[in-house]
């Protein structure tokens, strides 16, 4: 009878230093829009670069922490951390909520619409808030999701050596620092590649839960189950503007 009762201990406390970890990230996040009014940008930031800079990079001088270093590692995270170039996006354990409900980089999530191009004219842009998420538009503080456990994906171990030149012996599960409802249910629908295997990593990952920060800086630990339904009180927390938009969901079958 120990056995069972010493691993739901050790469970818990990988638990409780994931939500450390979130909690100083997120509080990561708070700093910079105070000092700049919008949230990080997921990727680039046009205004800024027009190199590949991913979320995590615009909170080093709040963070003092790099994506490879242990405060973006969840204990209970067993892909690879490995940072992102022009090629792939990181890959780690946790996950910015960029997009909201819709598919792709959108103004509903705190990510940006433009993410990955550099343009003309982008200060004009970044004022009508096409690139930048200001802090005004999220409605609901306590109810809009932030970051946390990043859904994972399938890796082949030759996509791996391709796009970050590491050779690993066998594929991967990891996340690529998004959180992301439309991925997520891509990646675990039937005969999608790697399907079996990303969803036993995830299983097994505080017991099949999700932590998240959400933007007023409160933590919650969820159930993957509800954390993912197509309720409208469920979808809301996605998105800034505190409506479900189920319609910009991708279908899948």
């Amino acid at each position: 009878m120990l056995v069972p009762s010493l691993a739901r201990a050790q469970s818990k406390a990988r638990e409780t230093q994931c939500k450390g970890n979130v909690r100083q990230i997120g509080l990561g996040i708070a700093m910079h829009v105070a000092d700049y009014d919008y949230y990080p940008v997921y990727n680039v930031d046009p205004t800024l670069s027009s190199a590949n800079t991913f979320w995590p990079t615009a909170l080093e001088p709040y963070t003092s922490m790099r994506w490879t270093n242990k405060l973006y590692t969840c204990p209970d995270y067993r892909g690879l951390s490995v940072n992102g170039n022009d090629e792939g996006a990181p890959l780690g354990s946790y996950g910015y909520n960029a997009n909201g409900t819709k598919f792709t980089p959108s103004e509903l999530g705190l990510g940006g619409v433009l993410t990955k191009v550099a343009i003309e004219d982008s200060e004009d842009l970044a004022e009508q808030n096409m690139l930048r998420i200001k802090e005004s538009k999220v409605i609901s503080p306590a109810n809009m999701i932030a970051l946390g456990d990043a859904h994972l994906i399938w890796s082949p171990k030759s996509l791996t050596l391709e796009l970050y030149g590491i050779n690993l012996p066998k594929d991967n599960y990891s996340g690529m620092g998004l959180l992301d409802i439309n991925s997520r249910n891509a990646v675990e629908q039937q005969g999608w590649p790697g399907r079996d295997g990303v969803i036993k990593a995830t299983l097994k990952r505080h017991n099949a839960r999700y932590v998240l920060a959400f933007c007023d800086g409160h933590i919650e630990s969820i159930p993957r189950d509800r954390l993912f339904q197509k309720t409208d009180d469920s979808l809301k927390r996605w998105n800034n503007d505190h409506e479900p938009h189920k319609d910009l969901l991708n279908r899948f079958p």
